[in-house]
């Protein structure tokens, strides 16, 4: 099990943000779990024309089945979408807190005068 970055006991009025963990956890979703979702988008399987026969009650099942994968990929166009904003979200943290950080070294470098 991964140790927390921060212990919340240990923490009180203190806010600690490492960019590189952000940048971490946000490669590692493009590396390792937005090709699964693209690729999860095309293995939903479907049946193949003719497969329910012409019985009307087997052509209701197969009209039911096509609507069924027709949703479970929107679902996961849906869910890869959100995704890829969380990676945006978190390269664009640690990009915020690196500026913030550089911003204020900047400005305790000038009050020693």
């Amino acid at each position: 099990m991964n140790e927390p970055l921060i212990d919340p006991a240990a923490a009180g009025d203190q806010v600690t943000c490492r960019p590189d963990a952000l940048l971490d956890v946000a490669g590692k979703l493009q590396r390792e779990l937005l090709p699964r979702l693209e690729a999860a988008r095309f293995q939903v399987p479907d049946l193949t024309p003719g497969a329910a026969g012409t019985w009307d009650v087997a052509q209701g099942y197969a009209g039911t089945v096509r609507s069924a994968r027709e949703a479970t990929g929107e679902s996961l166009q849906f869910v890869l979408e959100q995704v890829q904003r969380v990676i945006g979200d978190l390269a664009d943290t640690a990009a915020t807190l690196r500026d913030a950080d550089q911003r204020a070294a900047g400005m305790a470098g000038r009050t020693d005068r």
